[in-house]
Parts: C-alpha cells; sequence; structure tokens
C-alpha cells in the first residue's frame, strides 16, 4: 500500500468518526433551555421600563388584593424592608394607589384609599 492510500483511508475514518459523533451528539441533546419564573419576577426583564419607570408589576397595585406580602427584613436601626410582590419596598413606599405606612417584624400596615389595612406575614 502506498502512503497516499493509507491517508486516504485514515482521513476517511477519522471524517466518519466525526460525523457519528455529531449524529450521537444531537440524538440526545437535551432542548433549549426555557425559564420558569413560578410566578416571580423573571430576573431578565428590566426593573426600569425604557421611559424610567417601574416595569414590575409590584408597583401597579390599586386594591389590597393585588399585594402579596413574602416577607418582612427588620432593623430597628437601618428601617425595615418588606419583600412585596417579588419586590423589596419600604415604608413610605407606593404600590400604584396602595402606600405602605409602617412595617412591623410580623405584618405590614398599608393605607388603601385613605383606610389603613394590615396584612400579616404568612409563616408557612
Amino acid at each position: 500500500m502506498s502512503f497516499n492510500k493509507l491517508k486516504q483511508g485514515y482521513i476517511l475514518t477519522m471524517s466518519v468518526c466525526h460525523l457519528s459523533a455529531i449524529i450521537i451528539n444531537c440524538a440526545f441533546a437535551e432542548e433549549g433551555f426555557k425559564y420558569d419564573a413560578k410566578s416571580r419576577r423573571d430576573p431578565f426583564i428590566p426593573l426600569i421600563s425604557e421611559t424610567g419607570g417601574y416595569a414590575s408589576d409590584a408597583y401597579e397595585a390599586s386594591a389590597i388584593e393585588d399585594i402579596r406580602l413574602e416577607g418582612i427584613v427588620w432593623d430597628d436601626v437601618k428601617g425595615s424592608i418588606a419583600i412585596i410582590n417579588g419586590e423589596i419596598a419600604k415604608e413610605g413606599d407606593s404600590l400604584g394607589s396602595v402606600k405602605i405606612l409602617k412595617i412591623n417584624k410580623d405584618n405590614v400596615i398599608f393605607d388603601v384609599n385613605g383606610e389603613s389595612v394590615k396584612i400579616e406575614l404568612n409563616k408557612d
């Protein structure tokens, strides 16, 4: 056998191996990743819209039923924060027409159309 025949055989064998590996890889490849937010904010969507306003659902609350109190970070010195509809909020913040009056250790008091409404933190 000549050197050229060996070279051609080697190239053909390597090409078949590479093609086989590509076909096997494609056959067992996972489908594309799809992010499931599970009713939380998608971290890949900006919080600020192109116009400069909040793009979050938390800031569109118009009634107490739109509020979901998810957590409270209590800090007597620096001021406490609440996690509402997946967003961080502090006393004095407005979420649409709902305003946060007071953040306590286990509840938050809101002003809804001039009426104070307390939402307890669910400990589940």
